[in-house]
């Protein structure tokens, strides 16, 4: 079951990633001057696709530590798989219409529930692999990172209303930390025995 839905998720956001391309456009004018006014969506489609990479390795690293899967955390991984694929509609939203403070709400409480959905999947499975070796510090990492990332939110939409420009800022220093905050070398937790081949110490 872990090994079909690390597949099935995986492939999910591989489409995702696809479908955020293919919905670009080309510049609607000629010369250098077309691509300057493309910039903002290229800009989008840069942050949300960062987004997307941060979500899907720590999805990764919490499918490394696992040993089975409970119908809690099948259902949260379903609800975090289905609010990431709501980023490039709201992501396209954002496009156009740039002044919309709407717009960057509903992206922004997208991709908040995208990672909460993660919260909630840690917090199952802590019932199931809470003693596991290094189970707890590395949740309580992640927990602190969510928590942050609750409040950037928060300021996020609060700015929106008050100083686009800042608002934004806030969203790509909170994009910045994550990133920063997860380590791409961190080593599996105990692995079952039909799934050991992806326990190994770099993903």
């Amino acid at each position: 079951m872990k090994h079909r839905l690390t597949l099935f998720s995986d492939a999910v956001y591989a489409i995702i990633i696809t479908l955020m391309v293919l919905d670009l456009r080309t510049p609607e004018v000629p010369g250098w001057r077309g691509w300057w006014h493309l910039l903002p969506a290229a800009g989008g489609y840069l942050a949300t696709f960062a987004l997307l990479l941060v979500l899907w390795l720590h999805h990764h690293h919490i499918f490394l530590r696992l040993r089975e899967i409970n119908r809690a955390m099948f259902w949260f991984n379903g609800a975090h798989l289905f609010f990431v694929s709501l980023l490039p509609l709201t992501l396209r939203s954002v496009i156009d219409h740039p002044h919309d403070p709407t717009a960057y709400i509903v992206y922004q409480v997208v991709a908040w529930n995208a990672m909460t959905c993660m919260t909630w999947l840690r917090l199952a499975a802590s019932k199931m692999h809470g003693s596991d070796p290094g189970w707890k510090e590395w949740t309580r990492k992640r927990n602190r990172v969510a928590t942050i990332g609750t409040l950037q939110a928060a300021a996020f939409c609060g700015l929106i209303f008050v100083y686009l420009p800042a608002a934004i800022a806030i969203y790509l220093a909170m994009l910045i930390f994550v990133i920063v905050s997860i380590d791409i070398s961190v080593s599996a937790g105990p692995m079952d025995t039909q799934e050991g081949t992806e326990g190994s110490p770099h993903p």
